[in-house]
């Protein structure tokens, strides 16, 4: 054999064994590093803050990469290898971390230790290089159901802490653990996701975030605030089973309102005699005191213990009736309007009272809100027999003047109004009265007479309409000699102040 050929021989042999070396476990190769090497360094990162990171990394690539040069990857038993924290503070929202992490470790050690065999608990091992036969293999199980981490080598078993749970979710690449609804969503990626095993910017960026989550004042991961119950709403009531049905025993005529914030005592709930004789003591003393704070309480009282009691009869009716009549009367439409739901579910069940006059006032009261949807809702639902009563066909002319945006008939509608629809009416009059001042003022040129203002705007004398045009800047265009309004001076006032006039509406109680 010549000199040149056995050169040759010998440099292919060279080649072969540094492929052979390429190739074998203890290289820094991430995709055959042990399973017990990717929770150390887990582990490692777990223990740090953000603003560590970079310190954690640096001590790592002295630690693998000692190990790696050393041929000891697969021989370090890294289970139980204290975390490379020189120059790092440990933290963990008020506990030691370093000392955590150290009794994991040694109780992780004595498991294993203490049993003779490994087994595989949850699934199968992907492929990849065997290991050395100094490394033991390690089963590991995390479920939602019990929250525990078990390092199997027989029987034992140990609950470890929040951080190693962390990174036990993350870095079992070569294990395919039990599919269930929660891992279905969460799918898992490797902790080094190329070749450059402390991994690229946008992986650490996203191992930072995940760790954000596990962040919280105390420690603890957050968890989520029930609904909040409303204060009215007693605790009875928002459960299962249906509210006890029971018969109040006070005796007490008068009661002040107070939300429910637990279940209603018997002892200061009025049963159904007493709130009759209630009833007939606030009519007088609506008559002759006028208090609508007073009254408005004492109703409101009246309702919370018929509502307790489950008492749903006629006398409930006019309870509601009455309280909602008087509400008009002073221009309260939040209550008018609780007390209008109600009485809408009390005449579904056919209880006698005054469902025409009512219909007509929730017509006129859709008007107010604009609520187009329930107009049109209701105005399918209405019978030929409705539509032939007085105080409904008077709210549909209403409803078609305003559609129609004539004013001229709406002013008219408004002095007519029957029952209590003025009271009503009330509520939006003055927002046409805007509108139809725009339309007036851009219609006559160059000037209208007040008198003119004054009948077709609804008012009943010229000192109202004045007043009118004065708490909305228009008197400064009305000639005081003449008594003309100049129309063409006053339109871009006029256009202003309905735009202001038909924002949003919005009232308690509205449903």
């Amino acid at each position: 054999m010549t000199l040149s050929s056995k050169t040759s021989k010998t440099s292919k042999t060279s080649k072969t064994t540094s492929s052979s070396a390429q190739n074998s476990p203890a290289n820094g190769n991430p995709a055959v590093w042990p399973d017990s090497l990717k929770a150390y360094v887990g582990r490692c990162f777990a223990s740090v803050g953000p603003s560590q990171r970079s310190a954690m990394e640096k001590n790592l690539k002295k630690v693998i990469t000692s190990a790696i040069e050393s041929t000891n990857l697969w021989a370090i038993d890294w289970d139980t290898r204290e975390l490379p924290l020189d120059g790092i503070k440990a933290v963990d929202d008020g506990e030691d971390m370093l000392e955590k992490l150290k009794t994991n470790a040694k109780k992780r050690a004595d498991a294993k230790s203490d049993s003779a065999t490994g087994t595989v608990a949850v699934g199968a091992m992907r492929t990849s290089p065997p290991p050395p036969a100094s490394y033991k293999a390690t089963s590991i199980t995390f479920t939602k159901s019990d929250q525990k981490y078990s390092t199997t080598n027989g029987q034992a078993s140990s609950s470890i802490s929040k951080a190693t749970k962390r990174s036990a979710k993350w870095d079992q690449r070569n294990v395919e653990p039990e599919i269930t609804e929660d891992s279905a969503k969460r799918k898992r990626t490797s902790i080094f996701a190329d070749t450059n095993y402390l991994g690229s910017n946008i992986e650490q960026e996203r191992k930072e975030k995940r760790l954000l989550r596990f962040d919280s004042p105390s420690g603890n991961e957050s968890t989520p605030t029930p609904a909040a119950t409303p204060d009215y709403v007693s605790a009875t009531f928002v459960q299962d089973t249906e509210p006890e049905i029971f018969v109040g025993r006070s005796m007490k005529l008068e009661k002040k309102y107070l939300r429910l914030t637990s279940a209603p005592d018997p002892e200061t709930v009025r049963p159904l005699h007493i709130l009759r004789q209630t009833l007939d003591l606030l009519k007088e003393k609506w008559k002759s005191e006028r208090n609508y704070a007073y009254i408005c309480d004492q109703f409101k009282s009246m309702r919370q213990d018929l509502t307790v009691q489950l008492i749903q009869n006629d006398f409930t009716v006019n309870v509601y009736e009455i309280h909602a009549r008087i509400a008009l009367e002073n221009g309260d439409l939040g209550e008018y309007n609780q007390c209008q739901t109600q009485l809408r579910s009390l005449y579904a069940m056919n209880i006698a009272g005054h469902p025409i006059e009512f219909l007509a006032y929730r017509i006129l009261y859709l008007l107010h809100t604009r609520n187009r949807s329930d107009m049109n809702d209701l105005l399918i639902e209405l019978t030929d027999e409705q539509k032939a009563d007085d105080a409904i066909a008077h709210a549909l002319q209403v409803r078609e003047a305003m559609t129609d945006q004539d004013y001229h008939s709406l002013m008219r509608l408004y002095l007519s109004a029957p029952n209590m629809g003025g009271y009503i009416m009330d509520s939006f009059i003055d927002r046409e009265r805007h509108a139809a001042l725009e339309i007036i003022c851009k219609a006559f040129r160059p000037d209208v007479p007040l008198r003119f203002l004054t009948d077709e705007i609804g008012f009943d004398s010229d000192k109202s309409c004045y007043e009118f045009l004065e708490k909305h800047a228009l008197n400064q265009f009305i000639d005081e000699s003449s008594l003309r309004l100049r129309a063409k001076d006053a339109y871009p006032t006029a256009q202003n102040n309905r735009m202001t006039a038909f924002k949003k509406i919005d009232i308690k109680g509205q449903i």
